[in-house]
């Protein structure tokens, strides 16, 4: 992977909003597809390492989410009313989507993080983060769905 120094800027596009929202849909999609390889390879009971690279390559792709949702954000915040208007709404959607699970799988890494050593109360405090996140995550995948009927080139 070539260091920050030698990436080249990307191309001036006469759609940015366009492009950043397909940026942020290819995000969203590994991010959502990482999760299920991940959920899959729990049921195979495998190794620490295998599981170990799984997780990592998950939590980069949780990143790279991350980022391209701040990217739509400050790109879309000049872009209103220069992209179809079906195409902005699902664009937004899909952001907010993406804002939430993010927010929300910060929010259950932490509290897993400070409640490592738990006992029962604090185990319903862990999944009921859990849960919301997941739910985060299924609205996630509902406005994927949405913003590739109107872009299924996006892909």
């Amino acid at each position: 992977m070539p260091s920050k120094a030698t990436v080249r800027p990307p191309k001036p596009s006469a759609t940015p909003v366009r492009d950043a929202a397909d940026a942020l849909y290819r995000a969203a999609h590994e991010s959502c597809h990482q999760h299920g390889r991940l959920q899959r390879v729990l049921g195979h009971g495998l190794d620490d390492t295998e599981l170990g690279g799984v997780a990592e390559v998950v939590d980069l792709c949780d990143r790279l989410l991350a980022d391209a949702t701040t990217r739509y954000e400050s790109t879309a915040a000049a872009g209103r009313g220069k992209v179809d208007e079906d195409l902005w709404h699902a664009a937004n959607a899909l952001w907010m989507a993406s804002r939430e699970y993010c927010r929300r799988h910060a929010q259950s890494d932490a509290i897993a993080t400070r409640l490592k050593k738990h006992g029962a109360e604090q185990l319903n405090e862990i999944n009921v983060e859990f849960e919301l996140e997941m739910s985060a995550r299924l609205a996630l995948k509902q406005a994927l769905g949405a913003y590739h009927k109107l872009r299924p080139e996006a892909s």
